[in-house]
């Protein structure tokens, strides 16, 4: 019997991952279909800030929610200093724990070491966290706290988008 697992995507950190260091899409199905070899998925969660009005923005929340993962989203705001921000941490983190009931491994798709605290609470609970990032955008404090780390250059050739031409 599979364990039960819930994925939490960190848009933000997911976008910056493959725009910055991967230069490569990600196929978010083809992940998810990664893990239930696994796992028996309860739930994916994608946190992302976006701008309002933007059509491109839009149309990826709806492929999201169309292709079944749960979209938390909010708009990002404009600053006094004129900076952008957009951040849903704490909405990842309350999620986690308010769903903890509902599965044994956490899959966190993030290197943000702000989760370390979120991972320690976890596994108080006894749950099993597994961190995926790549090593250049991953706290060693985030790594050093989960049970797990998968660097996904390593699924690349498994979970990366193909361009349709």
């Amino acid at each position: 019997m599979k364990r039960r697992a819930c994925i939490f995507i960190d848009g933000a950190n997911f976008y910056f991952v493959q725009k910055d260091i991967l230069h490569q899409k990600i196929d978010l199905v083809k992940l998810l279909n990664y893990f239930r070899v696994e796992f028996d998925i309860y739930n994916t969660f994608f946190y992302l800030a976006y701008r309002e009005g933007d059509e491109k923005q839009e149309n990826f929340i709806k492929l999201l929610a169309f292709s079944g993962i749960t979209v938390v989203k909010k708009p990002i705001k404009q600053l006094k200093d004129g900076t952008y921000k957009g951040d849903l941490d704490v909405n990842l983190t309350i999620d986690a724990l308010l769903t903890k009931d509902n599965y044994q491994t956490a899959i966190l798709c993030t290197g943000d070491g702000d989760f370390e605290r979120l991972v320690w609470t976890l596994r108080n609970f006894g749950k099993e966290i597994i961190c995926v990032s790549t090593r250049e955008a991953t706290a060693v404090e985030l790594v050093n706290a989960c049970d797990r780390y998968i660097d996904l250059r390593d699924l690349l050739p498994l979970i990366k988008l193909e361009e349709k031409e």
